[in-house]
């Protein structure tokens, strides 16, 4: 029987008004909530279209009790407040991460004794380790892990596009307090925007978001092991098998003519791992922060499948230069990176393959330069460095992997740090060279200063301009700027 038309309309302004007032929080219910929801939510598809508006008035109501749990809420991430850039959080745990989701089966995995696969991130000497697993199970906080079969399945369908989530997800958690205690909140109009997808005009809506549903849980997909041990004051952890991303998925759904549902909209809550209390915690362990740019993201979506070495190369560099500094990569690392080291070993006997990755090189590095990245032969042979088209010559392959590329960070980045170089924590920055003792006597007395008058200005000793003088001692990075300007002296 038909719904009076005075009804119909009530309900449709009940569900506005639902829409409207409804405030998400952590979903915590129970697998027979979440089973009753989806009952519900199913049900309100295949029915007529105005038992279909009271399914989802009724799914909103559900909702909304379930959802009033008793913990924090979580935050909506503002991806880039000022239109450019974002504070993130660029940890070696994390840049794994970015490792595993780019360079998938060209990392040195390992099989271990139980059968499961691992990938051992390199770290400074005594520092620790950490080790990544995959997992297919999405739903607990630290599942098991997997074979090594299963996880190699797992590894495959991995997308380099999900490296610009992870970027995306490092930027939110680094703007949050405690973010081990928190969560944060992405959009369906957010991350279509940020990943031109809302751009495919090839791509239907509910095509657009369910590229987005994948992409989003693939972080979620890798646990890591660490065992941290003793820096400074800071005492030894252990992090055991847990998820870098606990990702959680409100999709919304409606039924098209034909009857089948359409995914129509996302909303992504995201929870940092117990990582988190570890490398980005200001107060108690540490705190390693960079900054990202909005352009670097697009660029990473939009190449992502059709220019995976380009994709690698960046979501590396993002991890890997330091900001206030230009960092010089030889070309055998860059191209082990972009596009692995067992295809590299094999161009050395096929002559095909390295004139195809050299063309592969040389765009790669375009398409980095324009997302913003500086690029700039450091070393290497003139048909390089003159940069004027002239043809390769015999013996080229060897010179470019031995050639350096200096890469600093896109415009953008520099000009936030500029403003607050406070903000990052975690990150040895340059050190700036004193001059010699010998020029630093030159200028003192070019000046017409003696020891103890240059002393004084200095607020030292005159045994301290002994010692900086006769190289006995060096400059302090606290001191060395003001001997430059009282000596009018370049570093």
């Amino acid at each position: 029987m038909k719904l009076p038309e005075l009804l119909r309309n009530r309900l449709g302004s009940l569900l506005q008004l639902a829409v409207q007032t409804v405030i998400l929080r952590r979903n915590d219910t129970s697998k027979t909530e979440v089973d009753r929801e989806e009952t519900i939510a199913t049900e309100s598809t295949t029915t007529s279209p105005q038992t279909s508006k009271l399914g989802t008035v009724k799914k909103i109501l559900l909702k909304s009790r379930q959802l009033k749990s008793p913990t924090k809420p979580f935050k909506k991430a503002s991806l880039f407040p000022d239109g450019k850039t974002n504070l993130a959080a660029l940890s070696l745990l994390l840049h794994g991460v970015a490792e595993v989701l780019s360079q998938k089966r060209d990392l040195p995995w390992k099989t271990e004794t139980q059968n499961n696969l691992s990938y051992e991130k390199a770290t400074d000497a005594n520092k620790g380790t950490i080790s990544y697993y995959v997992t297919d199970n999405l739903e607990n906080l630290s599942p098991d892990t997997i074979s090594e079969s299963a996880a190699l399945a797992v590894i495959d369908r991995f997308d380099p596009r999900a490296g610009a989530i992870h970027l995306i997800y490092c930027a939110a958690a680094a703007n949050l307090h405690n973010p081990w205690q928190s969560e944060f909140l992405l959009d369906d109009k957010q991350l279509l925007e940020y990943s031109g997808l809302i751009k495919r005009r090839d791509l239907c809506r509910h095509e657009q978001l369910t590229i987005l549903y994948d992409l989003v849980r693939q972080p979620a997909q890798i646990l890591a092991h660490v065992v941290w041990e003793k820096q400074g004051k800071v005492g030894a952890f252990t992090v055991a098998d847990l998820k870098i991303w606990n990702v959680n998925v409100a999709r919304d759904f409606e039924t098209d003519k034909a009857g089948n549902p359409k995914l129509t909209g996302l909303k992504v809550i995201v929870q940092p791992g117990l990582w988190a209390k570890y490398f980005l915690n200001k107060s108690e362990y540490y705190y390693y922060t960079g900054v990202i740019t909005k352009k670097t993201v697009q660029t990473l979506f939009s190449i992502g499948k059709q220019n995976a070495g380009a994709a690698r190369m960046l979501i590396w560099l993002i991890f890997q230069v330091k900001p206030g500094c230009r960092d010089v990569f030889s070309g055998k690392s860059l191209m082990q990176i972009a596009y692995g080291m067992a295809k590299i070993a094999l161009a050395e006997q096929d002559r095909q393959l390295r004139r195809q990755l050299a063309d592969d090189l040389a765009t790669d590095l375009k398409v980095i330069e324009a997302a913003g990245w500086r690029v700039e032969v450091e070393t290497g042979p003139a048909w390089l460095l003159n940069n004027d088209g002239a043809k390769r010559p015999i013996g080229f392959w060897s010179q470019l992997l031995d050639t350096t590329w200096r890469f600093d960070l896109p415009e953008a980045a520099l000009t936030e740090i500029a403003k607050s170089p406070n903000q990052l924590r975690g990150v040895e920055r340059p050190k700036q060279q004193p001059p010699s003792g010998a020029a630093i006597r030159e200028a003192r007395k070019a000046k017409g200063w003696s020891r103890a008058f240059f002393a004084a200005t200095m607020g030292k000793s005159i045994s301290w301009v002994d010692a900086i003088e006769t190289e006995h001692r060096q400059v302090s990075q606290k001191d060395l700027p003001k001997l430059l300007e009282k000596l009018e002296m370049k570093s």
